[in-house]
């Protein structure tokens, strides 16, 4: 059985996370209790690229940003991971060094279980290997949605879909429209829409001048969604 708030709250994550489901509550409960929960700063990282990490992560608060950086420093960020969102290879055996870097991008409270037990589950409860692969195919659909929209999609529609898909995970309604209930720095969305600071500055002034979205206490908000929606149909490239 738990035996502290810790335990608890860990308890809560792992029963409800895909990767777990079907599973036995004795199983939830051993997974559990080896978990811990810790606490991130703003800018400081879970893992780095080149390492190699002995637990699996899951995120309780805060936001995670998965992103790669080449030797001169230049940083390609390719998700922002919020609440029950696991972080790590679903193939769990897998002990190659990362190839991402996970920088905590708004201060976070992370569960983490050591891979150890959760393969040690798996050899006794071999369903939970099914729900890594579905969890893999759905990592590798999205990396090939990520490959479409550079390869085929101007700036202004993956900007669009960005901030649709952060409208998503983070919206909360209003009488005006959709916050985006996070901070977001032009810097943010240059980094997820892989554009300069620039020319994703200009296209939200744009989308300011015609009523898409609105800039209000630091937060965006989306003020006519079925426009920025439009925004993502396939066009001539001119931005």
């Amino acid at each position: 059985m738990v035996s502290n708030e810790a335990n608890h709250v860990a308890l809560e994550v792992v029963s409800r996370s895909p990767w777990f489901q079907s599973l036995p509550k004795q199983a939830h409960i051993q997974l559990a209790v080896a978990a811990r929960i810790r606490k991130f700063r703003k800018n400081s990282y879970l893992f780095t690229i080149g390492e190699t990490a002995a637990d699996v992560f899951c995120v309780v608060s805060g936001r995670i940003r998965i992103m790669i950086t080449s030797p001169l420093g230049q940083e390609f960020a390719l998700t922002d991971l919020g609440p029950d969102s696991w972080l790590d290879d679903p193939l769990i055996a897998n002990d190659k060094p990362k190839m991402v870097d996970a920088q905590v991008h708004q201060a976070a409270t992370v569960l983490t279980i050591p891979k150890s037990v959760v393969i040690n589950i798996g050899e006794k409860y071999p369903e939970l290997y099914k729900n890594l692969y579905k969890e893999l195919i759905s990592r590798t659909r999205g990396f090939y949605v990520l490959l479409t929209g550079m390869a085929f999609y101007p700036l202004k529609a993956r900007l669009a879909g960005w901030l649709l898909n952060l409208a998503k995970q983070y919206g909360r309604q209003s009488t005006q429209g959709t916050y985006i209930d996070i901070h977001l720095s032009q810097k943010d969305l240059a980094q997820l829409s892989r554009g300069s600071r620039q020319r994703v500055n200009k296209i939200l002034s744009e989308w300011r001048e015609r009523k898409i979205i609105e800039l209000k206490n630091k937060r965006y908000l989306i003020r006519d969604l079925p426009a920025l929606t439009s925004e993502m149909e396939l066009k001539n490239p001119e931005v």
